[in-house]
């Protein structure tokens, strides 16, 4: 044994080779989103160790020791690795005079195998390069212990491999990536990219990307979702995900560029997270409700008062826009949009907040708070959300409104006998279906309305967007016209308590005997 350690120990000096374990990584990944490695490195060629002085080492060598005591990991085995354009653990690499099996483990930590070489190099095959134990073209590398007979250069007492063997070993340092758990975050999982992105704001581009990071830097823009994708990308949004395209975990597999333990996403693929959410506060006098359903057709809203549409939106806006014609319910939604009612359509199984009474089937389904995360347009602070496409933040102040449609008898202690109210009707702007007298006032009942029209000897009286009153004495076929009440119940401009029609709808009255 004393001539081949001379051997050995010469050919450790020769002054080109990589002196300690953290010097020169050599790294074949061929990762299509890995960074190009620098050239200089990539020139290193392990296969060019003076392979003929090895060649000529005959004496055999048994192991003495193939579990060490510390257990860096289980040993599979003894394999050939004679081939220079693939190697059989391609991911990393790196050599030491003080090679042991433990500083090859620490080495390779951040894959599931390693393996030593050549007494002194140290190989590592990540969870993506291709290696498995199982696969035909590994056991056909498979060879005798014997033919792994070198010395580890740091401890004469261990194995590692020999020229062109390999000894192969699971790595007990290793641990699998995972999603990492972030505080006041909740995962929601690994999704397919699109166009235009799921989350398509302020990315972030980082060498050194960690889970920790991306959410610090999509918390600070104020953004409630964060996602990772590629190792390096970190992309921020205000909205979810879209369940149709979620996918299975496994496709979301590369290492995080600062972190091999953590995941981020992969080449169109997004690991996203949601930051949880706290219930919103109350809005002056009114309190939060929930996050309800809406629908996009204007005569089926779940609240179907007065609209408004600013870009600079903000709670409190909609807030003193619905309180100051009296109506309990304001919600808002898409970050712009403000919506009044007297009643949340919102149904029984909802524990019929709105005491709608079941007149109409329900629109407003309560969801998830999570699905109205859209930022309000006027909040500079960027902290308050104004619900989301087709989503309403709901709010409610004190009792549900008394606001009604005036009944005969009411109509006749106003000295307006034989009056009565006779449904919610289509109107149209360009082609008025009352076409008698107007008037308008920002002090409209219904009161006012039908004493107008009944000194004028009309026979219908119209309330509409509730400042406007129409008169008429036929409405030909557009009688046959009519629409839910729950289209007509913008408040009277001049009464919180009655129904003044809506956009393009009017509350209809009706002369007695007339019809």
């Amino acid at each position: 044994m004393a001539p081949q350690r001379s051997l050995l120990q010469g050919a450790f000096l020769l002054p080109f080779l990589v002196s300690s374990i953290s010097a020169f990584p050599y790294n074949t990944n061929s990762d299509a989103n890995s960074k190009a490695r620098d050239l200089n490195l990539n020139l290193l060629k392990p296969r060019s160790h003076f392979p003929t002085l090895f060649k000529r080492q005959n004496t055999t060598f048994t192991p003495a020791n193939t579990n060490p005591s510390s257990n860096p990991g289980t040993r599979l085995g003894c394999y050939r690795d004679d081939s220079a354009s693939s190697r059989l653990l391609p991911t990393s690499f790196t050599a030491s005079d003080t090679l042991t099996l433990e500083a090859c483990a620490v080495f390779c930590s951040s894959s599931p195998y390693f393996g030593v070489e050549y007494g002194r190099e140290c190989w590592c095959a990540s969870s993506s390069s291709g290696f498995s134990p199982t696969s035909p073209s590994t056991l056909a590398a498979k060879v005798s212990d014997t033919d792994c007979s070198f010395p580890c250069a740091g401890n004469n007492d261990q194995t590692c491999g020999a020229g062109e063997r390999i000894e192969v070993y699971t790595n007990a340092l290793y641990r699998p990536p995972m999603n990492a758990q972030v505080p006041g975050f909740d995962y929601l999982g690994c999704y397919r990219e699109s166009s235009p992105r799921l989350l398509p704001n302020s990315l972030l581009g980082d060498d050194t990307l960690t889970t920790a990071k991306c959410a610090a830097y999509c918390t600070n823009l104020s953004f409630p979702y964060f996602g990772l994708e590629y190792g390096r990308e970190c992309w921020c949004g205000v909205s979810p995900p879209f369940d149709s395209q979620k996918v299975p975990e496994t496709e979301c597999s590369m290492t995080c560029a600062g972190a091999p333990d953590q995941i981020c996403g992969a080449g169109n693929r997004i690991n996203v997270y949601e930051k949880q959410m706290e219930t919103p506060a109350d809005v002056g006098d009114y309190r939060y409700q929930g996050c309800y359903t809406d629908s996009p057709v204007t005569g089926e809203k779940s609240l179907t008062g007065k609209v408004t549409y600013d870009a600079a939106m903000t709670l409190d806006k909609c807030r003193m826009t619905c309180e100051k014609d009296g109506y309990p319910y304001f919600g808002t939604e898409y970050g712009s949009q403000c919506f009044c009612g007297t009643k949340l359509y919102d149904g029984p199984e909802n524990d019929d907040v709105s005491d709608d009474e079941d007149d109409y089937p329900p629109r407003a389904l309560k969801v998830l708070d999570r699905e109205c995360s859209m930022r309000c347009g006027g909040d500079a602070t960027n902290m308050t959300n104004c619900g989301d496409a087709n989503r309403l933040s709901v709010y409610w102040n004190g009792e549900v409104s008394e606001a009604r449609n005036l009944d005969s008898d009411e109509l006749e202690d106003a000295d307006l006998p034989g009056w009565f109210y006779s449904g919610c009707h289509r109107d149209d702007v360009a082609q008025r279906i009352l076409t008698g007298p107007s008037t308008r006032s920002n002090d409209m009942t219904v009161e006012t309305c039908v004493g107008f029209c009944n000194t004028r000897g009309f026979t219908y009286a119209g309330l509409e967007y509730q400042t406007e009153c129409y008169c008429g004495n036929a409405m030909d076929s557009v009688n046959l016209d009519e629409v839910d009440g729950s289209q007509c119940e913008e408040l009277c401009s001049g009464d919180a308590e009655e129904y003044c029609g809506g956009p393009r709808r009017l509350s209809l009255y009706t002369l007695r005997n007339i019809r």
